[in-house]
């Protein structure tokens, strides 16, 4: 595989292997569908396998595909490692190393010439245009640890067969139990690519485009609830995007997001291990970080007359006072968690120290919400006024 991280890894000669399959699987189930449904309506039992397909499918790219592999997030049993596999191939998206390859650039090129789905490049491109784009193979040093992985090797280099051995496998299997034939190809097979392809795409584009982006704004992912349900818990893309090493994408437990559950449980029965996750500190300095550029951003887009320099350096103030009791626990809890078991004076100090670092935070967060609140939110009028 030769060795190609360059603006190269967006040449424009068209990928006709691509084209031709993603153009010609839309424009026969665009064909067939409507003959299908003019002749009979789908049964129960096709709908649910055609909406366990897609569901499974899903699971597997956000699950296997981009947390286990593209991120590294978690390890898991090998049981559970071929079943992902078997379903993310299911889905039609690639092996693991070109889906793993060129997500690894995204984030690590995001928004620039260098990210294969590049947002800033407009919605078509980042959604679906992007790969009608001819690209060399996958370059060796971003997934050189998949690479030595000879289960993996053997998936790559015969991708296409496995690809049409697995849906084979599902269409032969959703026309055994259905006993139609023309419903698990139109339905079962096509559709369900339709709907797994665009759900897996918006989360290059839509999430992308569409949100709010609390955690940060160096880039521009945003998170957007909506898009979590279509993207089977994908949508808290801004978090993604700023804690990439994380297993979770909605850290809240209502946040929908089934892979986090999954791998959760997965773990407590020792399927799953060696989870990553951000701890609580560090994502709570990284939104005092955002809100404090979006305010200093908002104060100095204000036409009228107030102090500026003066709230701006208000608002730093805060921020880098927040940011240093938070970096100041952090080291606390850290050091805490190495002497507990020692049991000797020092932990009982460090105990008191910690409660009495979080009480100030506590305080200190409250004054930093109601300042956000008044900056971010509040309708110049009512600023005019506050600020003055």
């Amino acid at each position: 595989m030769p060795n190609v991280d360059s603006a190269s890894a967006r040449s424009w000669s068209i990928d006709w292997t691509n084209t031709l399959f993603l153009a010609g699987y839309h424009l026969l189930l665009f064909a067939l569908l409507p003959v299908y449904l003019v002749r009979q309506t789908p049964s129960s039992e096709l709908i649910w396998w055609t909406v366990g397909g897609i569901a499974v499918c899903l699971m597997a790219i956000t699950m296997g595909y981009h947390r286990l592999y593209a991120h590294k997030t978690f390890t898991t049993h090998p049981v559970i490692e071929s079943v992902l596999v078997f379903f993310g191939t299911l889905a039609t998206e690639g092996s693991v190393f070109s889906w793993s390859h060129d997500h690894r650039l995204h984030h690590r090129h995001v928004d620039t010439e260098l990210d294969p789905y590049s947002a800033p490049d407009g919605f078509w491109h980042s959604h679906m245009l992007w790969m009608f784009k001819k690209r060399p193979e996958p370059n060796q040093r971003v997934i050189h640890d998949l690479m030595a992985r000879p289960a993996l090797r053997l998936h790559h280099n015969f991708y296409g067969y496995w690809m049409v051995l697995v849906n084979l496998i599902f269409f032969g299997t959703v026309w055994a139990f259905t006993g139609d034939i023309l419903g698990a190809f139109v339905l079962g097979t096509l559709l369900r690519m339709f709907i797994v392809h665009h759900c897996t795409w918006f989360i290059n584009s839509l999430a992308h485009m569409w949100g709010s982006q609390p955690y940060s704004t160096e880039h521009t992912a945003v998170n957007n609830f909506i898009l979590a349900f279509l993207t089977f818990g994908e949508g808290y893309h801004n978090y993604h995007h700023t804690f990439a090493g994380d297993y979770r994408n909605g850290i809240r437990w209502y946040q929908f997001d089934p892979p986090k559950y999954i791998i959760w449980f997965l773990s407590k029965v020792g399927l799953t291990k060696n989870l990553k996750k951000v701890n609580k500190i560090t994502i709570k300095r990284k939104l005092v970080a955002a809100d404090r550029f979006l305010m200093v951003e908002r104060l100095r887009e204000l036409s009228f007359s107030f102090d500026h320099e003066g709230w701006i350096s208000r608002v730093e103030e805060s921020a880098a006072s927040l940011t240093n009791n938070l970096n100041v626990l952090k080291t606390a809890s850290d050091k805490y968690q190495k002497m507990k078991h020692t049991g000797n004076e020092e932990v009982e100090a460090l105990k008191v120290r910690i409660n009495d670092v979080r009480t100030s935070i506590e305080n200190e967060m409250d004054e930093w919400k109601a300042m956000c609140h008044l900056i971010l939110e509040s309708p110049e009028s009512r600023l005019a006024v506050a600020l003055a």
